[in-house]
């Protein structure tokens, strides 16, 4: 069942309810005030007549020394010429006069209330009764009835008449709460389509708000959240398409080095080589393979970094001084390795930084080796940190300026040939941009042709 269907129904339910107990409760008020009046008007009467028959047997001779009989001729007689039809008297349960066509239980009228009403033989009778005392020993039960069916079937006419009308009235106003209820829930309408064409891929959809009442704060609200979702969306494919290239570009940078150590392996393994062969093919197989394992790793490294995000971050506040220390420690043997030298400047011996230091040291480490891969024998390396930011800058020979804005590309490579043979796979700078970008930072490169480069991480905030 539809929610306007439910708010129909329960608006017309209530508005019967409430209409017809209305009513019930305005036919008693008038049916009550109607048997009062009658019954008020017609107990003035009954006793005018009482007091007209007692008049009558008292000024008859001799009343009370009469014979029983002669008594109760006298009272038959009194009572057609003052009571007349609707009355019926009785002395000590024995009936003397009864125009009614009713039977009375003679049970005194002594303590009764003045009228009550009765329902006998299908109609409804309004009947009272009173004592009339003819001297000190006579008294005499006189009972008289009002039929006052009709006031209980008009009463019934009337509800039954208020019924048809209040139906009438309530599908007159559903007619009506139907059209409002339309107007009123056409927003939700807009909600539900808005859901199903986002349900069904159009992030895009969006609803018109037109109202400033609670249904328009509720549609900006969703308006609010589909921005959202389809931020989160755009998120979602772009580092999926980011992964799918990182793992296009893998598959072929494998492609070649995984070839040519095949190739070599069939060699070694069905030719018979010069001993001099034979090493230069196992240093390419190893060298290769080397490469292999580090483009691997750095690229399961990046990978997770672009699916997790700011999930993989545990910040906390780090020394530099013993981050680079630390950092300086791991690259002795690369840097012994081509005969580089490197040096350490920091602003203060105190100065630290909230970061998660697992993945600032992967920056520093892959920074510094590339600028061993652009450094010649002898060279030197500096690495500064100071209040915003860290930077490692080389002598190498510099980077042109037209490549500049490329090398932080996943697997872009300035000098292919150069970068291949000293271990490199174009993935450091991108694994480096990604940390600083999940440090809320940025990375800044300067380069100088034939004097070197320089590479600075920069905090956009102060993160001390």
């Amino acid at each position: 069942m539809k929610l306007r269907t439910k708010i129909c129904l329960v608006c017309v339910a209530a508005m019967l309810v409430l209409s017809q107990s209305f009513s019930l409760f305005m036919l008693y008020i008038s049916q009550k005030d109607q048997l009062e009046r009658i019954s008020k008007y017609e107990y003035a009467i009954f006793d005018n007549r009482l007091k007209a028959l007692r008049q009558y047997a008292e000024g008859s001779f001799d009343f009370l020394s009469m014979s029983e009989e002669m008594k109760q001729r006298i009272m038959r007689s009194g009572s057609k010429e003052y009571l007349g039809l609707e009355y019926a008297v009785y002395e000590e349960g024995r009936e003397i006069f009864n125009m009614t066509p009713y039977d009375y239980e003679d049970t005194g009228t002594e303590n009764m209330d003045p009228f009550y009403e009765i329902n006998m033989d299908g109609k409804y009778l309004l009947v009272m009764g009173k004592r009339l005392d003819i001297g000190p020993r006579q008294n005499y039960d006189v009972w008289h009835y009002k039929d006052v069916t009709e006031i209980h079937n008009n009463s019934k006419k009337m509800f039954f008449q208020g019924l048809a009308a209040a139906f009438l009235l309530t599908g007159f106003i559903a007619v009506i709460l139907v059209v409002v209820i339309r107007l009123v829930m056409r927003p939700i309408y807009s909600l539900k389509d808005s859901a199903d064409e986002i349900a069904g891929g159009n992030y895009e959809s969006r609803i018109k708000v037109r109202r400033r009442d609670e249904i328009g704060e509720i549609s900006e609200d969703f308006n609010r959240m589909a921005d959202k979702v389809e931020e989160h969306i755009k998120e979602l494919a772009h580092t999926n398409e980011r992964q799918l290239q990182l793992m296009g570009s893998l598959a072929h940078e494998l492609k070649t080095p995984m070839t040519a150590i095949i190739g070599y392996s069939d060699i070694l393994l069905k030719m018979r080589l010069p001993q001099e062969e034979k090493e230069k093919a196992l240093l390419y197989i190893g060298s290769e393979s080397r490469r292999l394992s580090r483009l691997s790793a750095k690229m399961l490294e990046l990978t997770g970094l672009y699916k997790d995000g700011e999930k993989t971050i545990e910040k906390k506040n780090v020394q530099m001084k013993t981050l680079l220390e630390n950092v300086k420690s791991l690259m002795t043997f690369r840097l012994k390795e081509k005969g580089l030298s490197l040096t350490v400047k920091m602003t203060g011996e105190e100065l630290c930084h909230l970061m998660d230091e697992d993945l600032i040291t992967s920056l520093l480490m892959n920074l510094l080796d590339n600028a061993c891969k652009a450094s010649h024998e002898g060279g030197c390396i500096e690495i500064e940190a100071w209040e915003k930011g860290i930077s490692v800058r080389d002598e190498g020979s510099g980077i042109p300026e037209e490549e500049i804005g490329k090398i932080q590309e996943a697997f872009y490579m300035v000098d292919k040939s150069r970068a291949r043979a000293s271990g490199g796979s174009g993935l450091g700078l991108s694994l480096c941009r990604k940390i600083a970008e999940l440090h809320n930072g940025r990375l800044v490169i300067e380069s100088w042709l034939g004097e070197g480069t320089k590479v600075s991480f920069l905090w956009e905030q102060d993160s001390r």
